[in-house]
C-alpha cells in the first residue's frame, strides 16, 4: 500500500509538472496582457520596421491571443493594420514566413488585441518566433522601458528586439514596444516521458498486486 501511494503521488507530481501553462506567456502589458503601459513614445513602423522575438517552451501551445498598442497612420480614419507570427531565418525575423496573420482596423491609440484562438494556429515547442505589424501603424513603447515578462508557470522566454531600416540587415533594438502573448493548450495529447510512464506502468503493477493480496 505505501510503495503504491509513493508511485502515484510521484507520477501525479510528474503529470503535473509535464502539463502546458496556459493564458498570458509574456507580457510587459501587466499580467492581463491588455494594460497600457506606454504613456507615450510610439516608433513608426514605415520609418523603422521592429520585431519582438520569443521562444516557445517545451509543449506545443495553440495560440490565442496578441495585444500592442498601436497608433492608426490613416488617423483620424482607420487603417487596416497586419499583425502576424513570422518564423526565424538566421536569428532574424523572416517577414516572408508568416505562420499567422490577424488584420485589424487602427485608428486613435489603444490597446489592440489580435485574436487568433479561433484559427488554430501551434505554435512549435522550443521555437524562436518574431512578432511584427504592418508599415501602416505605430507601436509604442512601454514606460519605463521594460522586457516583456515570463508569467508565472510559463517556461516560454523574451528573445529581445530586431529593428530594420528599409533594405539594411536586421540589428538589435534597445526599444521595447508594447506586447503581450497568450496560448492555450495544444488539442493533441503530449506524448508522456519514458520516465512517466515507467511510474504510471509500476503504479498499476502495485496495484495489482495489492488487490491480488486481498
Amino acid at each position: 500500500m505505501k510503495l503504491f501511494r509513493i508511485f502515484a503521488i510521484v507520477a501525479m507530481a510528474m503529470l503535473a509538472g509535464a502539463s502546458a501553462h496556459a493564458g498570458v506567456q509574456l507580457s510587459n502589458m501587466g499580467a492581463g496582457g491588455t494594460t497600457d503601459t506606454s504613456l507615450g513614445g510610439n516608433q513608426d513602423q514605415n520609418s523603422i520596421r521592429q520585431a519582438v522575438g520569443f521562444t516557445t517552451g517545451l509543449t506545443n501551445l495553440k495560440l490565442d491571443k496578441i495585444s500592442a498598442v498601436l497608433f492608426g497612420a490613416s488617423f483620424p480614419n482607420e487603417a487596416n493594420v497586419i499583425l502576424g507570427v513570422y518564423a526565424s531565418t538566421g536569428g532574424n525575423p523572416d517577414l516572408s514566413s508568416a505562420i499567422a496573420t490577424k488584420t485589424l482596423g487602427v485608428g486613435e491609440r489603444s490597446v489592440k488585441t489580435f485574436d487568433f484562438s479561433g484559427d488554430n494556429v501551434v505554435l512549435s515547442a522550443n521555437t524562436l518566433y518574431y512578432v511584427a505589424v504592418s508599415s501602416n501603424s505605430s507601436w509604442y513603447r512601454s514606460q519605463p522601458t521594460v522586457n516583456p515578462a515570463v508569467q508565472p508557470g510559463s517556461d516560454w522566454s523574451f528573445a529581445g528586439v530586431k529593428e530594420k531600416v528599409g533594405v539594411d540587415p536586421w540589428s538589435n533594438s534597445s526599444d521595447r514596444p508594447t506586447f503581450s502573448i497568450s496560448s492555450s493548450d495544444h488539442t493533441t495529447a503530449a506524448v508522456p516521458e519514458p520516465a512517466l510512464t515507467s511510474l504510471i506502468c509500476l503504479s498499476g503493477i502495485a496495484l495489482i498486486r495489492r488487490r491480488m493480496k486481498k
